[in-house]
């Protein structure tokens, strides 16, 4: 015989799915107001992975946030990244969407990030068809290395980039590095600089470093090792005038656009990208 659910119960569950729906993304759902809020609050699959990017992205960020001992300059790369990455993700119309650019930055956050996450964690995050090898102890000689770096940005592999550039990473397109210690650069100028004196912060300016062009120039291999003829500066004379963008022993990665050529140097044995050269 059919029974009827007292009001009061029926109520009781309500609240109850209220409270877990509004605790199942990482945000308070009972406070949603965007459309995309509503949708992720609407939808299990995307609350899930709202929780997930949420939790990820509070441990990455404990683990790398912090004051700069040189400047005293608050450091918080990823919460920067993370707020470019929001403002992509509330230009979504449909839960497709949504759901694409979630699973993407969950993706990238592993993958850039993973050396702030103890070894047990980062084996977890990323599948092992995802890692790929390379040949760190064998970088002394530049064709292999260079061929790791170009496997790297194609991959769009951004902590192996970062381990394969100097610390620091100077930037002298426009002059000074603007790198403690260096010529006193404006705030303008700090927000340009693509130099960078760890691999955390490598990674948060890596697409300063890595543009498109850089992108490109690498595929297309236009990578050149030093001339006397193009790099000494030396007249007829054998007098030096101006010296070009590296020295012996130096390679260039070439570009029309001289601010999107970039220097690899062999430091402690091993190459590494190691700036953006300076033109006179």
């Amino acid at each position: 015989m059919f029974r009827s659910v007292p009001f009061r119960a029926c109520a009781a569950l309500a609240l109850l799915a209220v409270a877990a729906l509004s605790q199942a993304a990482g945000f308070d759902c009972r406070r949603a107001r965007t459309q995309v809020e509503k949708t992720i609050c609407a939808d299990a699959e995307l609350s899930r992975l709202d929780s997930e990017m949420n939790a990820l992205y509070k441990q990455i960020r404990a683990e790398t946030r912090g004051v700069d001992g040189e400047t005293g300059w608050q450091v918080d790369p990823v919460a920067a990244e993370n707020a470019r990455w929001l403002a992509g993700r509330n230009e979504c119309r449909d839960a497709a969407c949504i759901r694409s650019a979630y699973q993407q930055r969950i993706a990238q956050l592993r993958r850039d990030w993973g050396e702030a996450l103890t070894p047990a964690q980062a084996a977890a995050a990323t599948p092992a068809q995802d890692k790929l090898d390379y040949r760190y102890d064998r970088h002394g000689d530049f064709k292999i290395f260079i061929a790791d770096l170009r496997k790297a940005v194609a991959a769009d592999d951004r902590v192996a980039v970062a381990k394969m550039t100097a610390r620091p990473f100077a930037d002298f397109s426009h002059g000074s590095s603007c790198l403690p210690g260096n010529d006193p650069c404006d705030a303008q100028q700090r927000k340009q600089s693509a130099s960078a004196r760890d691999q955390a912060e490598v990674v948060a300016k890596y697409d300063r470093i890595v543009t498109a062009a850089v992108r490109a120039a690498l595929k297309a291999n236009r990578v050149r090792a030093y001339s006397r003829k193009l790099d000494s500066g030396e007249d007829e004379n054998g007098e030096v005038q101006a010296p070009g963008a590296i020295e012996p022993g130096e390679y260039l990665l070439e570009n029309d656009d001289i601010h999107s050529q970039r220097v690899f140097k062999r430091i402690d044995g091993v190459y590494k990208l190691q700036r953006i050269p300076f033109y006179s």
